[in-house]
């Protein structure tokens, strides 16, 4: 059964007024030699059982301990206690409080930018047909995403993924209230982009000189002038411009960067009209000892509102990266569905983090986004079909699996 028919299915059981005796799994109390039916009425049982008696006991309370049943997760508390706990599949057990000694300096909202359709299928073999790409930014964006990384108007030659980038920006048009902003690296893909419909830009830019070269064919310095052009272009026709920089921690060739040099880089970009800045790791080597002083450097420089993050998950720590940049006041976090994309120029860099992972672990914090994770799966289930792959993202791998559960009920 596909994913959409278990959301169908599970909409349907949800309709259903909550019976008092929703599960056949008693919750034991071992403390008290209680056994509570779900739904609340608590029977007793004697406090004392021959050896038969409590093995069976505590092989039914370990059974409800890791028992998935229809809007319900299980939590084990304390000595063997087990607790269904009533939730919606959602991270969120209950309304966190931000103002914990370690989360008050999380935002109370996080901008999400999608960079799944542009970032995501751009390191791609197989061509992606152009319908398939506009299904899914829509998708995309019905889920609330306000941002929408569309497409690059870089050279077919360089990236033949993203060859249809005009015809991509003319069926998205009009499409809900996201914005879509596209990859430009020069003028020349500035005035192509702005005569396909293009109301917002970016340009790409990196901390490392070797990654420059051999991802822009130029200097660090050559792209900076190359981009103020793109910047002033913008400034005339009231476009809003975003910078990112790559290898803000690690180089595949030059290995650790400096901070230094990564804060450099962000105020050229800055001074040059960028409105935000996201600071990228490439290559995914990046965990928060490395991340904490680069941040730091940076911050000197740039304002924090106008800071955005980017984190590949190679080494698994683009969540532990965001949620210390969260705690540094970072508002922004980019991310693609399914934990797409890679980089065609870093040999052995993985997708980005997985948009559902982010969103779960927000939800978890109690920050807003204004995302709905079951649509997101729903997005990320649709491209991962059309690719032929697994999903990229733990929460949505987990998510689906639960759907699939409630679906058999």
């Amino acid at each position: 059964m596909l994913l959409p028919e278990f959301v169908n299915k599970l909409s349907k059981l949800r309709s259903v007024g909550t019976r008092k005796y929703s599960s056949s799994f008693p919750i034991v109390n071992e403390m008290e030699r209680t056994v509570t039916i779900n739904g609340g009425d608590d029977r007793s049982f004697p406090k004392h059982l021959n050896g038969k008696e409590a093995s069976l006991l505590n092989k039914e309370s370990k059974r409800a301990s890791y028992g998935f049943l229809f809007n319900r997760e299980p939590r084990l508390v304390g000595f063997g206690t087990a607790r269904m706990l009533n939730r919606h599949y959602s991270s969120q057990h209950h309304t966190p409080n931000l103002e914990h000694k370690l989360l008050g300096s999380i935002p109370n909202y996080v901008k999400i930018v999608e960079v799944g359709p542009r970032d995501g299928l751009q390191n791609e073999k197989e061509i992606v047909p152009t319908a398939v790409k506009v299904e899914l930014i829509k998708m995309l964006a019905s889920s609330g995403l306000s941002v929408v990384e569309a497409t690059s108007f870089v050279s077919p030659k360089w990236v033949p993924q993203l060859a249809d980038a005009k015809d991509v920006m003319s069926t998205i048009q009009g499409i809900g209230h996201s914005r879509f902003p596209v990859l430009t690296p020069n003028l020349k893909g500035f005035e192509a982009a702005v005569e396909a419909g293009a109301k917002e830009v970016a340009v790409f830019a990196a901390a490392s000189e070797s990654f420059s070269r051999s991802n822009l064919n130029c200097s660090i310095e050559d792209s900076l002038a190359r981009y103020r052009d793109v910047a002033l272009a913008a400034k005339d026709h009231a476009i809003p411009v975003r910078g990112y920089i790559s290898c803000v921690v690690g180089c595949p060739v030059e290995g650790a960067v400096p901070p230094s040099k990564v804060a450099y880089v962000a105020e050229e970009l800055f001074n040059m009209g960028c409105a935000e800045i996201s600071l990228g790791d490439t290559i995914g080597v990046g965990t928060p000892g490395t991340v904490i002083p680069m941040l730091e450097a940076v911050l000197d420089v740039v304002p924090i509102e106008n800071l955005a993050v980017h984190f590949h998950d190679t080494y698994g720590q683009a969540l532990s990266n965001i949620l210390l940049s969260l705690q540094m006041g970072i508002s922004i976090v980019d991310s693609s569905i399914s934990g797409l994309g890679g980089c065609p120029y870093a040999k052995g860099a993985s997708g980005n983090v997985a948009t559902e992972d982010v969103v779960y672990m927000l939800d978890g914090l109690g920050v807003k986004t204004n995302v709905d994770l079951t649509k997101l799966v729903l997005a990320g289930d649709y491209i991962c079909r059309h690719l032929g792959r697994s999903s990229g993202s733990k929460a949505a791998i987990a998510l689906s699996r639960r759907l699939a559960n409630a679906s058999k009920l």
